[in-house]
């Protein structure tokens, strides 16, 4: 858990804001944030303490919370959220957003960013693809830093292992092969740099991605990572803002006011728009997108298909910290046994024995498994023993 300091007396009231590190646009959020905070009339200043959510738990003592929805329910769990009360308004976000971030039955945050893995390409080479495993070319995909992300996300949508790592494989065939893989080095390749000297028509990326590509009109589909012919969930990636469980009742309000700026349509706004220029961010409100197109009409299309009914969000259960490193670790290594892959400084046996002495539990047959709990999903009655991932549970 991240350090708990102790407050000195002259700033024991100033509101407390963990955010994560990845916090889409974070620079001119925290100074949006302070500048609508003090056009509030509040003279007490905020306290900013970046925290990897991804990694470990916040100090209790925060006032508010932002943090990518994957780890909401953790921290649900452990008392470190209170309900969203009635007086701060979810107005204008995605319904289907708001319904599928509760935790038993409550919402725990308001959302208000997202984001999820895209085809992108310029309008002039749009095949009218649907889906990655549609392409025969090579694509532009940043693989190491995105390459658990992808394998979750296939095993989220095809619930079969087998069917998974069909697309993992297709993915490294697209990438250019196992011989570009070990030719260029995982940790050294950027998918916006080749997409942009034109090496590929295609990038898998993120549609903030497009504010570094060359000037262009470009055309977005988001992926759903499915072996099937039949389009399934999409699943995103949503960013949240909390209240803390344990705010003192004189920080209270000014906390309240904290959260309302943050969630407010504006605020959203000036944060897509920073610097004055288009940062290509996807905001849960979706009133704002007709106001965004204004700057590039893609934002009509990123609507139509925000606003339909197969779309999903991308979350752990209550057990995040205690085992999804773990877990990650050995779909990784699964991932590279089956595919043949040898990773670059990939953590040995004998490094991390207490990672991977659970390895041939998933190496059975029976690792057809599926994911039922990720997302909120099911296990069906008859469904198969399940991978090492319990924690699943939304």
């Amino acid at each position: 858990m991240a350090d708990k300091p102790i407050p000195s007396a002259a700033g024991s009231l100033s509101p407390i804001v963990f955010y994560y590190f990845d916090l889409n646009g974070s620079g001119a959020f925290c100074e949006l944030l302070e500048e609508r905070f003090r056009r509030s009339g509040s003279t007490r200043p905020i306290v900013f303490r970046e925290w990897d959510c991804y990694e470990e738990l916040p100090g209790e003592d925060g006032d508010l919370y932002a943090y990518d929805g994957i780890v909401l329910s953790a921290l649900a769990a452990k008392d470190l959220l209170r309900p969203v009360p009635e007086e701060v308004s979810a107005e204008g976000v995605f319904p289907w957003i708001m319904e599928k971030s509760r935790y038993r039955n409550r919402n725990y945050g308001v959302p208000i960013m997202m984001c999820s893995n895209a085809l992108i390409c310029r309008k002039k080479d749009d095949q009218h693809v649907r889906s990655i495993m549609e392409l025969n070319e090579t694509v532009a995909i940043p693989i190491r830093s995105m390459l658990m992300f992808y394998f979750l996300q296939t095993l989220c949508s095809n619930r079969e292992l087998h069917r998974s790592m069909k697309v993992m494989e297709h993915l490294l065939d697209l990438l250019g092969g196992s011989e570009y893989l070990v030719r260029e080095g995982l940790s050294r390749y950027d998918g916006v740099e080749r997409f942009n000297r034109g090496d590929c028509r295609y990038l898998l990326g993120f549609t903030e991605d497009i504010m570094n590509c060359n000037k262009d009109e470009y055309t977005v589909r988001f992926e759903d990572f499915s072996n099937s012919r039949r389009r399934r969930e999409t699943l995103f990636m949503v960013d949240y803002v909390s209240l803390g469980r344990h705010i003192p009742d004189e920080k209270l309000q000014d906390c309240l006011t904290l959260m309302k700026i943050m969630v407010d349509e504006e605020f959203t706004y000036d944060v897509c728009t920073s610097d004055g220029r288009l940062q290509y961010l996807l905001p849960a409100n979706m009133r704002l997108f007709p106001r965004l197109a204004a700057f590039d009409p893609l934002y009509d299309h990123l609507y139509g298909m925000l606003d339909a009914g197969d779309n999903g969000i991308l979350r752990y259960g209550r057990l995040y910290y205690e085992d999804f490193n773990k877990q990650e670790e050995l779909l990784l290594r699964l991932l590279c046994e089956k595919a043949g892959w040898q990773l670059d400084g990939a953590e040995s046996e004998e490094a991390a024995p207490s990672a991977f002495s659970e390895r041939r539990t998933i190496r059975r047959e029976e690792a057809r498994k599926y994911l039922a709990s990720f997302c909120g999903r099911r296990k069906p009655a008859s469904a198969p023993p399940r991978l090492p991932l319990d924690g699943l549970l939304r």
